[in-house]
């Protein structure tokens, strides 16, 4: 399954809109993951792991698309938030999936 339809699914888009795929719906989903990965880009997440199916980069598109999806704006500032506190853990990370930080988030539990 493509990053589109996992993000769509995670947003909680019909699946009729899903199968649908070349919707108007779709089509700005796209542009949004773009966006979303540009950004990413920028802020110095890894190519490797930007153009993997990591569960982590779709994590963080998504927050990304609940962001800017639709007009209702309501939680925008708090997706956002996310999208950058998992952006900043992704650039911490450099793609290994074991840093410090997270060691130590668990030594914490």
């Amino acid at each position: 399954m493509a990053m589109l339809e996992k993000v769509m699914y995670r947003c909680g888009f019909p699946e009729s809109v899903i199968e649908a795929g070349a919707s108007q719906m779709t089509e700005q989903v796209s542009d949004l993951i773009e966006d979303a990965l540009e950004e990413m880009r920028g802020s110095g997440v890894p190519e490797s792991l930007l153009s993997s199916e990591d569960p982590r980069v779709i994590t963080t598109v998504t927050m990304y698309v609940q962001a800017y999806r639709d007009t209702d704006r309501t939680d925008t500032d708090k997706y956002l938030d996310m999208f950058r506190r998992k952006t900043f853990r992704l650039t911490l990370d450099g793609g290994s999936g074991d840093n410090e930080i997270d060691k130590e988030d668990a030594d914490e539990e």
